[in-house]
């Protein structure tokens, strides 16, 4: 959960609403909730693949360099990073754009870490709209 959720978020849901609380706490009936969620969609072995496929990808792994490959991609390219992730740092998310031509970078304000783009759904959608609009404009002018 630490990967998921940055603490300012964890503390506003989790925290106890009771200090003299000292078992049944909040945040482990919830980890355990999610966890179980997660153990209905995914068998162990998908789950290990998952993480290993994450832990393992590099992008510049067989080219010149990250940069190199990151300045091949000729994709219109939208890159939304949440400030609080941990999981995806901001300062990654912003390098990416940097590197990639032509690439927009939009930050998400969410005090709950990497789960903020499922939370935050109306900055998302709101960013998502805008990078789209600026697509159609932009294929108009083409025409």
């Amino acid at each position: 959960m630490i990967s998921y959720r940055a603490y300012k978020g964890f503390e506003e849901t989790q925290s106890e609403k009771d200090p003299e609380t000292i078992d049944g706490f909040r945040a482990s009936s919830y980890q355990r909730y999610q966890g179980q969620k997660l153990a209905n969609r995914f068998n162990a072995f998908t789950y290990w693949t998952l993480s290993k496929a994450m832990d393992s990808h590099h992008v510049g792994r067989g080219r010149e360099s990250i940069e190199a490959a990151l300045r091949s991609i000729q994709a219109e390219t939208l890159v939304i990073g949440i400030e609080s992730d941990i999981l995806f740092p901001i300062a990654e998310q912003q390098f990416l754009a940097a590197t990639i031509p032509h690439a927009q970078f939009e930050k998400i304000d969410s005090v709950f870490g990497h789960d903020g783009f499922l939370v935050e759904i109306d900055q998302f959608k709101k960013i998502l709209r805008k990078f789209s609009s600026q697509k159609k404009s932009t294929a108009a002018l083409l025409k």
